[in-house]
């Protein structure tokens, strides 16, 4: 009965191996996919400076209006 038990967790340990093996090359080849998509000469849109806009406006609209 050991003997068994040995064998399943060891089956077990392959199958997770096999398994890491497989995400580890799917995001690999998804990476591959993305890679090639940058493109230096577009702007990269400015979310921190929008944000900041809208916080900034919100901000002092309530200072005037108190």
């Amino acid at each position: 009965m050991n003997a068994s038990i040995s064998f399943s967790k060891h089956g077990l340990k392959n199958k997770q191996k096999k398994t890491n093996k497989n995400i580890m090359e799917k995001i690999i080849k998804e990476y591959e996919l993305k890679r090639n998509n940058f493109n230096p000469d577009m702007k990269s849109p400015d979310f921190f400076g929008k944000r900041l806009q809208q916080r900034m406006r919100l901000y002092y609209s309530s200072l005037v209006n108190s």
